[in-house]
């Protein structure tokens, strides 16, 4: 099989925390006495565009996006399947949608190099992974309201929880560092088009969007943490010509909601109209 670039769609959003998020960082840098369970933070300060993102100030990674969001897709798909293996269950997923056909999160998510030989006894090899998730950084706004609001160098906040023993109802208190609610983080997809196939193929990574909408992100999810929603979503198609030729303008197509970017789906196709 050929594959033949077209061109990348660029999504950009905003993705606000409704409720506390909560996504593991290194205890490392804690001493003795301090957070249980820290969020994952930035090692150094990072100068961008319109702000600055200071050393200690959390971030989202792009593969804690890209991770979740898979995994939400692969059950709505019914691609988790189980394995047994020396007794134990394991969940496998299923990558081939027939003999010779990679199911679609597959072909958008990629798929693991050591499947490489269990794809070719079915005649199938890895495919470029279309899609590609950067590191999310707070926005400008976000920052500017942690330090008028918690305090100079101050960006998160510290929830108390406790484990009760069921029988002897002792506490076994624990802390726990979340972004707040109401923090929101800029976050830029790349989707790659290799074959006319993968224009359609977009949809479902909305599909994906609105179920993490519908779930959480990090962790605690079942204990109120990580619930999340997109908004600002702003999409282009930038043509293999583009990058040659700098007097292409590639248009874009503003949604407020993944809701509307769904029901617009068309739309978004259209961006490749007269690329």
């Amino acid at each position: 099989m050929s594959f033949n670039y077209q061109g990348t769609y660029i999504i950009k959003t905003n993705l606000k925390c409704i409720t506390g998020l909560h996504i593991g960082g290194s205890k490392e840098s804690f001493e003795i006495g301090g957070i249980d369970n820290p969020v994952i933070k930035t090692p150094i300060s990072i100068k961008l565009e319109d702000r600055e993102i200071k050393e200690g100030m959390p971030y989202i990674p792009g593969s804690s996006l890209k991770g979740k969001i898979r995994s939400l897709l692969e059950w709505q798909y019914g691609l988790v399947g189980v394995k047994k293996n020396d007794g134990k269950i394991k969940h496998k997923i299923k990558y081939v949608q027939d003999e010779n056909t990679l199911n679609d999160v597959a072909i958008v998510f990629g798929i693991g190099a050591n499947l490489e030989d269990e794809l070719k006894n079915k005649k199938l090899h890895p495919q470029p992974v279309r899609i590609k998730f950067y590191d999310a950084y707070p926005t400008k706004d976000t920052i500017n309201k942690w330090e008028e609001e918690l305090g100079a160098g101050l960006y998160t906040e510290i929830k108390t929880e406790n484990a009760i023993d069921r029988i002897t109802s002792a506490a076994n208190p624990r802390q726990q560092e979340r972004v707040p609610a109401g923090s929101e983080f800029e976050v830029e997809i790349i989707y790659e088009v290799f074959d006319d196939n993968d224009h359609n193929r977009l949809k479902i990574v909305f599909e994906g969007m609105k179920r993490l909408e519908d779930n959480f992100l990090g962790g605690g999810g079942s204990r109120g943490n990580g619930r999340v929603k997109f908004g600002n979503i702003k999409i282009k198609f930038k043509s293999k010509e583009a990058y040659t030729n700098p007097s292409i303008q590639p248009k874009e197509e503003e949604f407020g909601s993944v809701d509307k970017a769904i029901e617009n789906f068309e739309k978004i196709k259209k961006l490749t109209e007269g690329k």
